[in-house]
């Protein structure tokens, strides 16, 4: 399964969707902890599972409608430089689809050079219509499943104790957990001081579901 997630996902998509999955756990758990609901481990259970599987399924499709969004953009370009009547048509073109990408991130010179790039590759390319592959459709499943699996951990506490309220304590122990090892994985890939990461994604996670309880969440 691991190498699954690795084929159909990056690592910072990897990382988003386990944490995501992580805070909405805590969400419910953490409205126990503060005594805004009543501790009952059947139904913890059930409400963490329940509501990662949904988010899982949603952040899927979602997956999958932004997979297709970015190949009518590449669509869109090959397109419109090849309706265009001449160079400086195609290459407004061009900048209309990628200038937002590259306008903090490059100089003039920088995006003419580019924009000539894909200007070359567009007119070398045939006319097609955007679908929905395979490719997608199974990264959306990687991210359910992502999303699922990284549940579990915080839900297992629900099943090993008899008592709902350690249940609750060992739940939200694990889940921090998960959050400082996120972001120690994180600050690795990124080359930064990982226990400052790891520590930095623990206090906005913990922030995060705070505000998921106060707003009802």
């Amino acid at each position: 399964m691991r190498a699954f997630f690795q084929r159909h996902l990056d690592s910072s998509t990897r990382l988003g969707e386990v944490l995501f999955g992580v805070i909405m756990a805590m969400g419910i758990t953490g409205a126990v902890r503060f005594g805004l609901a009543e501790a009952n481990n059947r139904e913890l259970l059930i409400a963490v599972l329940g509501c990662n599987i949904a988010w899982g399924i949603v952040d899927g499709v979602m997956f999958v409608m932004l997979a297709l969004f970015e190949r009518s953009r590449k669509t869109r370009i090959v397109n419109g430089v090849l309706n265009s009547p001449n160079d400086e048509a195609a290459l407004d073109v061009i900048h209309r689809e990628l200038g937002d990408r590259l306008n903090r991130l490059t100089t003039p010179a920088e995006r003419g050079q580019i924009y000539g790039w894909v200007l070359d590759l567009a007119r070398r390319s045939a006319r097609e219509q955007p679908r929905i592959q395979g490719e997608d459709i199974l990264g959306g499943i990687a991210v359910g499943l992502l999303v699922l699996v990284a549940t579990l951990p915080v839900a297992a506490p629900f099943l090993l104790f008899v008592n709902a309220t350690t249940a609750v304590r060992m739940s939200n122990t694990i889940a921090l957990m998960m959050l400082f090892g996120i972001g120690w994985r994180w600050g690795r890939i990124v080359g930064t001081n990982p226990l400052y990461i790891g520590a930095v994604v623990t206090g906005l996670g913990l922030m995060l579901v705070l505000i998921t309880i106060v707003l009802g969440g």
